[in-house]
């Protein structure tokens, strides 16, 4: 019994690992008896490896967090007092309001275009004044500020009348767990001094326990709930203030701390098992549709599938130089305005919107991933060429296969026999396996991209 299970694992690892080192023979032993079993560890080896490779590459890139989150990141700046209950949770109980009784509206033609900035800003207008306070008591997002939390709110801010002199005082205040009791205040004045009329201005101010606020009650820099923005001018004239983007940001989190490792695991697992899955069945589908146009009679599904099953190895292969290519990236850190997006590169296009800030740090990233990106450029390269040839010895191996055909022989009217002949078959050339090979590979990656895209793995 432990010698039939010894030498039933020894062909097994023949089977399974012959495919890199004798493909050819390997493929015509496979196909003359077809079995799942060593498919089943290949498709296991090939997850537990690539899903190693995600961990270490995800692993190494961060996305910074905003909040509000960035699907929602102009919600403070968007909405009017009768707009916000659309826009804002059921426990925001008082929209912008201003001590002076300005008015505040929503601006259409005057914002900045940015990819998750909503196409307005939000607009004080107070006439004959020489201050302006607008308060957000309550914003329905709570900011966590803490050491492992936000570092930063941006604020853009605009100046639209040039009959108002520049302010010259500017303090910010930030209230803490929906209370107007408990807030830390900070002096903003240095970074308005240098704003100017008809510009967006944007002001990045430091949170947190480490920054210089000053504190009035028990604030807790954990839950940051609201603002308020005041403006100090050197006379009385008509103000015009326009605000965007006011948000948190500075925190930074790979996908896998985003996710949880449970389910970021669990996600890619699934992922990677949906792929193989739809790989194997469009390589086995493509190549038997191939197969009867170069006329061979001989093809069957259940063995020329179970054959395409074993060139999965040649995935085996690459995820395990990918783990090693991972070595090569650098932690990155991308700005809030480059989401996940599935690579390192974005499209040009897309760049192109992201603020000039986000931009100089994208080129940045892109500088410091050069090395890895080469390698994988190289490698995807190499995988292609790998499958080409693994398949092109599949294709070899299962078109020289003979077949069997069955015939019935009457004997004087009397007696039926089935007659069995073996029928030999040319099998095909070199050159016309690569190029069944390479049309299956490359038709088979063009619907693998398409079902991506269809969000079905």
């Amino acid at each position: 019994m432990l010698l039939l299970k010894a030498e039933f694992t020894a062909l097994f690892i023949h089977d399974v690992f012959g495919v890199i080192y004798a493909p050819y023979k390997t493929f015509k032993r496979i196909v003359q008896n077809p079995k799942y079993l060593a498919i089943a560890f290949i498709v296991l080896l090939f997850v537990s490896l690539q899903t190693t490779y995600y961990y270490s590459y995800y692993s190494k890139v961060n996305h910074e967090q905003t909040m509000p989150p960035l699907a929602e990141l102009c919600a403070l700046t968007a909405a009017t007092d009768t707009e916000l209950d659309k826009i804002f949770p059921a426990q925001v109980s008082k929209p912008w309001t201003t001590s002076q009784g300005a008015a505040i509206t929503i601006n259409d033609d005057d914002y900045i275009e940015q990819n998750f900035y909503a196409n307005n800003s939000l607009q004080f207008t107070l006439y004959n004044s020489n201050s302006l306070s607008a308060t957000l008591e309550r914003s329905g997002y709570s900011a966590n500020c803490d050491p492992d939390g936000f570092t930063s709110l941006s604020l853009s801010m605009k100046q639209g009348s040039q009959e108002a002199a520049l302010p010259t005082k500017g303090t910010l205040t930030l209230y803490t767990a929906n209370s107007t009791s408990n807030y830390f205040t900070c002096d903003i004045t240095p970074m308005i001094k240098n704003n100017s009329y008809d510009k967006w201005n944007n002001l990045t101010i430091a949170v947190g326990s480490s920054a210089e606020w000053q504190s009035t009650g028990t604030p807790n820099w954990s839950d940051v709930t609201g603002l308020t923005l005041e403006l100090s001018f050197p006379e009385s004239s008509n103000i015009d203030v326009l605000l965007q983007g006011i948000f948190f940001r500075g925190q930074y989190l790979t996908q896998i701390n985003a996710l949880g490792i449970g389910s970021f695991f669990g996600y890619v697992a699934y992922s990677i098992v949906i792929q193989v899955a739809f790989q194997w069945l469009i390589l086995t589908a493509i190549a038997y549709v191939l197969f009867k146009c170069f006329k061979a009679t001989n093809v069957a599904w259940r063995p020329l599938f179970i054959v395409m099953g074993f060139t999965i190895m040649a995935l085996v292969i690459i995820a395990a130089i990918g783990i090693l290519s991972t070595f090569a990236l650098q932690t990155v850190y991308y700005p809030y305005d480059f989401p996940p997006y599935g690579a390192l590169v974005y499209p040009e296009a897309f760049v192109n919107t992201a603020a000039p800030a986000s931009q100089i740090a994208y080129e940045s990233i892109v500088v410091e991933t050069n090395t890895y990106t080469t390698v994988t450029t190289a490698i995807n390269v190499f995988m292609y060429m790998l499958q080409v040839a693994i398949v092109t010895f599949a294709v070899k191996a299962i078109s020289g296969i003979s077949y069997v055909k069955r015939t019935l022989s009457t004997v004087a009217d009397v007696e039926t026999s089935e007659l069995i002949t073996e029928v030999p078959v040319s099998e095909f050339s070199y050159v016309k396996s690569i190029l069944i090979a390479a049309i299956t590979v490359v038709l088979s990656t063009l619907l693998l991209v398409l079902l991506s895209y269809m969000n079905l793995f």
